[in-house]
């Protein structure tokens, strides 16, 4: 049985898990690397110093934005693609992507050194001098490294769609690794703190993506640089973007949620930002796990919609809406019970009133985990079957439709603790009324001929 024909044709857990696995190990790689900047930045610069990489958060959530569209799209399509057995369009794809990435990440990155400073006084605050130079710094080094984060995004997601789940999580891995070795060299043995930590990861993101241009150019997938040409034509641009623009819709609003959730910050202290900065970076750091279940799930949904195999999607979709489940009830447990370990790994030894408001705040923020998996699952299920509208209405509901309300109202009854509360309460409605309402109209979401027509 070939890598691709296995899509088709093996139990779904069985192919769940062997995506899931070098998935998650992929972003456990990165997760890893990430623990170690942090506590390296936690122990070295302080609290400011991982705020700032907390507070670029937001702004990173845009630039994937600008991108996501063209991986999750292209992603789909080249599964599709595939399952139909229509290989020239699948290099289609491939090349309209790339192009597309590198000319937007380029663009992108030659304003770093006019946009870093004013970026960053926005997300820190002017008064907050420190944080903000550090969230500069970061902020300047991610930006000129940015054609390389897009390229590793978009040809990992391709090379999972090509059953190759492997090699994507080897070109974490190996990034990871790199990352690692930079942030020592560079923040403990140079002192470049926040700067080092970044350019350490920009150049990990390129070594990354090196890996994958080689995997590819050795003729290993279906993909091919050997017949490679810049494009930015493509006949089904059309179904492209359509396919792609709830992810767009997703990070565009998940992001103006997140700097709303700042800017209400502000008006608390310094204190309460830098809470929400040490916050925001682990809450990145957990959504890994639900993030790898739409990685593993994504490639089998796609290439079974163009073999036509309805059946399979909706077992797919059942198998991991399931797991993500129960793997929310472990990482909100995570929020209540080991707050005050993570925050004295992270931040190092704060003061009291930094360490009750960071505890408070990982408690309340991480409640969004009992939704946040099954929200993204539903969304890209709705994104491969073409129904573009409710996967955009999840989107739209969770990352900024119902944190806007919600930021208006619980803070005037609960305080700090509404602001905390205001994202967890999106997802979780999102989840209840998207739920509910795709229930009810079962047959137009769920049924055999609305996955997959004609069938």
């Amino acid at each position: 049985m070939t890598a691709t024909k296995q899509l088709g044709e093996a139990p779904i857990r069985t192919l769940f898990f062997q995506n899931y696995g070098p998935a998650i190990i992929s972003l456990l790689s990165s997760i890893i690397h990430q623990v170690i900047n942090g506590i390296i930045l936690g122990q070295q610069v302080g609290k400011d110093g991982l705020a700032a990489v907390g507070l670029y958060g937001p702004v990173k959530i845009v630039l994937v934005a600008l991108s996501l569209p063209i991986m999750i799209g292209g992603g789909v399509l080249i599964g599709k693609s595939i399952g139909a057995g229509d290989f020239k369009q699948a290099q289609q794809v491939f090349q309209f992507a790339t192009t597309i990435v590198i000319l937007l990440g380029t663009c992108v990155s030659i304003t770093a050194p006019f946009t870093a400073v004013p970026l960053a006084q926005f997300l820190a605050g002017a008064a907050n001098v420190t944080l903000a130079e550090n969230t500069a710094d970061y902020a300047f080094w991610q930006l000129v490294g940015l054609p390389f984060f897009f390229l590793g995004m978009i040809w990992g997601n391709f090379v999972r769609a090509n059953n190759a789940p492997k090699v994507s999580r080897n070109a974490s891995i190996l990034a990871a690794g790199v990352n690692v070795v930079l942030d020592l060299i560079l923040i403990v043995a140079c002192g470049m703190g926040v700067k080092g930590a970044s350019i350490a990861t920009a150049v990990a993101l390129a070594t990354g993506a090196a890996y994958l241009f080689v995997y590819i150019k050795k003729g290993n997938t279906h993909l091919s640089f050997s017949t490679f040409r810049f494009t930015l034509k493509l006949p089904q641009w059309k179904d492209y973007f359509k396919i792609g623009l709830p992810s767009f819709a997703s990070e565009i609003a998940f992001s103006s949620g997140l700097l709303l959730i700042n800017q209400s910050l502000i008006g608390f202290g310094a204190t309460a930002v830098a809470a929400f900065g040490l916050v925001n970076y682990l809450s990145f750091l957990l959504i890994r796990p639900f993030t790898a279940a739409m990685i593993a799930a994504l490639p089998i949904m796609s290439f079974n919609i163009g073999a036509k195999q309805p059946q399979r999607v909706l077992e797919t979709l059942r198998f991991a809406l399931g797991f993500t489940l129960l793997l929310g009830i472990v990482v909100t447990a995570i929020g209540f019970f080991v707050s005050d370990q993570l925050i004295m790994l992270f931040s190092g030894a704060e003061n009291m009133a930094y360490r009750k408001i960071a505890s408070q705040a990982m408690g309340l923020y991480f409640l969004l985990f009992l939704a946040a998996g099954p929200n993204y699952l539903l969304a890209a299920f709705f994104q491969s079957t073409g129904k573009t509208v409710i996967s955009l209405v999840i989107n739209l509901l969770k990352g900024f439709l119902l944190i806007a309300p919600a930021l208006m109202i619980l803070p005037e009854y609960l305080g700090l603790p509404g602001i905390w509360l205001s994202r967890s309460l999106a997802e979780i409605l999102t989840l209840i009324i998207v739920a509910a309402y795709t229930f009810y109209y079962k047959d137009r979401y769920f049924a055999v001929n609305a996955i997959v027509p004609n069938t």
